[in-house]
């Protein structure tokens, strides 16, 4: 046991300058039981510990508040809780259960208990197709990770989509739930061979082999036991090293190095579905301001490469794009953000426009649309509740070559990291469809270029 709970007790207790003894008896249990919470031999019923943790706050708080106390002793609690189920988990042998609902309960489980336990990362790697073989459950394992304050997620699977028949809908919102989190995610797909082992390692905490026959039976053989895992560890690593790669994550300086943003620019039938200001179109008087002010600060070779990207990218945007095939989605609430705030990101540098720079930007991509008949311009009707929209997803930038998801915080000034990558040919595909069907949506209206103009009225 991790024993953060009786550490944090006996740090009370220190500076509050009283003595065990007293504790016990203000908290009405015996010295024993207080003894043995503080050196991590137990810990406090599940049933009794909320009464328990206020009793200790009011007993113990030293200027401080009551409820941080408190909190702070249940957070230390459920650490030593999750982390002693993990270790009485470990002690199993191989077991079997027999249905997808029964594997997602025990991942979720697992998230759980790691969460409990204080972890930060977790790490998960499986030749397992999660959006297939989990397809209607695998919100619940997104939802949990996403519940809990991780620096970072790392999940690797593999797919195949020649076979299947994907419902762009459920594939495209599971992957952009998925990478939504507000925190580092690293996310690659590997392609899928035939007869490839099914093998899921969680964090090397938990594996899981899946025997799967179609319309017969479905098995999944787990354990917590470190063989085991190392077992499947070594054969997922072996599996891996001999497969493709269909979808990368990528960082946002890597895609500005290999030209990937502007290169998306300069194709023609683009679709964009913006989940932050639209940096598109935006006129030269603009970036030339933005690089003779420097409103960020920024210097040396970082300066540089940002006025090379700004330079480059307002080239292509009055040589390319303002004349290609391109659909741009945003939804109305960011639009409104935009011009009430004026934030927007550029080759990943977060930048500020004045009122009189977002009426610019926002005129020349109307006088753009009236002489490119081709440029369209879609509102996707939502509301001003933030924390329960689909605008909280990535930003997704689609050409008939590539497909790049993007996660931009724009109510922040937090640095974006989370960017993924593919040319696959089939992923392209699905997103395709998946961005036809929010045109055909009633709720995503296409606005004229005087519909567009009366929002900075």
């Amino acid at each position: 046991m991790n024993n953060q709970f009786g550490t944090v007790l006996k740090k009370l207790i220190a500076e509050k300058g009283t003595k065990e003894k007293i504790v016990s008896e203000n908290l009405g249990y015996d010295p024993t039981y207080l003894s043995k919470w503080i050196s991590g031999k137990n810990l406090p019923s599940q049933k009794s510990i909320d009464f328990i943790c206020d009793k200790l706050a009011k007993m113990l708080s030293v200027g401080e508040n009551e409820e941080k106390i408190k909190q702070n002793l249940i957070n230390a609690y459920h650490s030593d809780m999750g982390l002693s189920k993990l270790e009485n988990s470990m002690n199993k042998n191989i077991s079997l259960i027999t249905s997808i609902e029964d594997v997602t309960n025990l991942i979720v489980e697992v998230i759980q208990q790691l969460d409990y336990s204080g972890v930060k990362n977790i790490t998960i790697n499986t030749t397992l197709n999660l959006f297939q073989k989990f397809e209607y459950h695998i919100e619940d394992i997104i939802s949990k990770l996403h519940k809990m304050k991780l620096e970072s997620l790392k999940i690797n699977m593999c797919a195949s989509f020649e076979g299947y028949s994907y419902d762009p809908l459920i594939f495209c919102n599971n992957f952009l739930s998925l990478t939504s989190g507000k925190y580092f995610i690293e996310f690659n797909i590997y392609r899928q061979k035939e007869e490839t082992p099914q093998i899921l390692v969680i964090n090397d905490i938990i594996a899981m082999n899946v025997v799967s026959l179609e319309n017969v039976a479905f098995l999944c053989y787990y354990s917590f036991n470190e063989m085991y895992i190392e077992s499947l560890s070594n054969s997922y690593n072996l599996i891996v090293r001999h497969m493709e790669k269909i979808l990368s994550y990528a960082m946002p300086i890597s895609l500005r190095k290999t030209n990937v943003q502007l290169n998306q620019f300069l194709q023609d039938n683009e679709r964009i579905l913006f989940s932050e200001s639209p940096a598109i179109l935006i006129p030269k008087s603009i970036v030339r301001t933005l690089i003779a002010n420097n409103e960020l600060n920024l210097q040396g070779a970082e300066w540089q490469e940002h006025v090379e990207y700004l330079d480059q990218v307002s080239n292509i945007f009055e040589k390319y794009t303002k004349h290609n095939n391109v659909k741009v989605l945003i939804y109305e609430s960011l639009l409104v953000h935009y011009v009430s705030t004026g934030r927007i990101e550029i080759g990943g540098k977060k930048h500020v426009f004045t009122k009189e720079q977002v009426k610019e930007h926002i005129l020349n991509i109307c006088n753009c649309m009236r002489e490119n008949e081709n440029i369209g311009f879609y509102s996707i009707s939502d509301t001003v509740d933030f924390n329960n929209l689909c605008c909280n997803n990535p930003s997704i930038f689609l050409t008939p070559s590539s497909i790049a998801v993007g996660n931009t915080d724009i109510y922040t000034d937090e640095t974006s990291y989370n960017f993924y990558y593919s040319t696959e040919k089939s992923i392209i595909n699905i997103f395709e469809k998946y961005l036809d069907s929010i045109i055909e949506k009633s709720y995503c209206i296409r606005l004229s270029a005087d519909r567009l103009a009366a929002y900075i009225e």
